[in-house]
């Protein structure tokens, strides 16, 4: 009788306690959009290095990923009430990518019909430099196409 009762109360507890909330996880270099409860006037991420987020509309957020790791993203809304309060885990996505070691030094691919090497944290800082370099230029050559359509 007195284990039945335990386990009762037990049960109770359990559904009775708040449901905890699980971490938001995006992968890095990707987007998850948001719906809030309220409009947000503020939104405050813990580690912006980890973590962007972006008001679309005022009940809509875009988180972005940009560093693996943790950080938390607050939104609140005019009057200073948080509305949404998460954490966030930035995971490094795994798939159709291939590690390539060459001793210590790590260079990643991306894969899909054809392999292209993407920087990632923890690769060759030289080789890394060299892509984010040209990866500049090109950039560079559309901003000058658009700001000049001539």
């Amino acid at each position: 009788m007195i284990c039945r009762f335990a386990s009762i109360m037990t049960l109770a507890l359990v559904c009775s306690a708040p449901a905890l909330a699980e971490d938001l996880t995006i992968a890095v270099e990707h987007a998850q959009v948001v719906r809030l409860p309220g409009e947000a006037s503020a939104i405050i991420v813990g580690n912006p290095s980890i973590a962007d987020a972006l008001v679309h509309d005022g009940r809509t957020l875009i988180l972005t990923g940009r560093l693996q790791g943790r950080t938390n993203v607050i939104a609140m809304d005019r009057i200073g009430r948080v509305i949404y309060s998460r954490e966030i885990a930035v995971t490094n996505p795994i798939e159709n990518q291939v590690a390539l070691y060459r001793g210590a030094e790590r260079s990643t691919f991306s894969c899909a019909d054809t392999c292209d090497e993407v920087p990632r944290v923890g690769d060759d800082s030289a080789r890394a430099g060299i892509l984010t370099e040209q990866q500049s230029s090109r950039l560079a050559i559309v901003e000058t196409a658009v700001s000049d359509p001539s």
